[in-house]
């Protein structure tokens, strides 16, 4: 497999050439801090049957998305309560495997290699993304349910990474990396 060239290491040596040497200095100690800033992680189970977001709709004035309130009722009653008051107000990356009911027309043989696997969905079965949509915004508070949530906005989300899987237990497994409390020497940088 080909590995593109990194077009950012090039254009970093081209700052840096460009670049006083007090500025430097502050970017080095700038460049610490950032790397010393500690990650947290937090991993969870939503015992819900895996479902793809729908596609919003406008009633009205208004739009909605079918289905989203259900989830995020589920996700604040089954799997909020565990997490001891987690919100989540820094940049984050995201794993979601999304464990789809095993078919019922699976011979015992298919179902062992799902168990393990082998056998992944990939046919009509729901686009990886509105998956992910359908935790995202379980995970997003909501004026309507009392501004209960764990993410703050998902612009935060810096990195997604999606797998689905079948299971007998259907479910969704989720982890969390998210930025511990980001000094406020760098929060300019930032942009924060």
């Amino acid at each position: 497999m080909r590995t593109l060239p990194d077009k950012n290491s090039s254009n970093v040596d081209e700052l840096l050439m460009l670049m006083p040497d007090k500025v430097k200095g502050a970017l080095a100690t700038c460049i610490e801090t950032i790397n010393n800033i500690r990650w947290k992680s937090v991993e969870f189970i939503i015992p819900d049957i895996p479902e793809p977001s729908h596609r919003p709709r406008l009633c009205g004035h208004r739009v909605y998305v079918p289905g989203a309130a259900k989830h995020q009722r589920f996700f604040q009653k089954k799997v909020l309560p565990k997490l001891n008051g987690l919100f989540i107000d820094t940049p984050c990356k995201i794993t979601i495997d999304v464990y789809c009911q095993t078919p019922k027309s699976y011979t015992k043989t298919q179902k062992v290699l799902a168990e393990m696997k082998l056998l992944r969905p990939w046919f009509n079965i729901g686009d990886v993304d509105n998956f992910a949509k359908t935790v995202m915004d379980s995970m997003m508070p909501n004026e309507k349910r009392h501004n209960v949530g764990i993410l703050e906005d998902d612009s935060l989300v810096i990195g997604l990474n999606i797998n689905k899987y079948y299971s007998m237990d259907p479910r969704y497994e989720v982890r969390i990396e998210y930025m511990g409390k980001i000094p406020d020497s760098v929060k300019g940088f930032l942009r924060l």
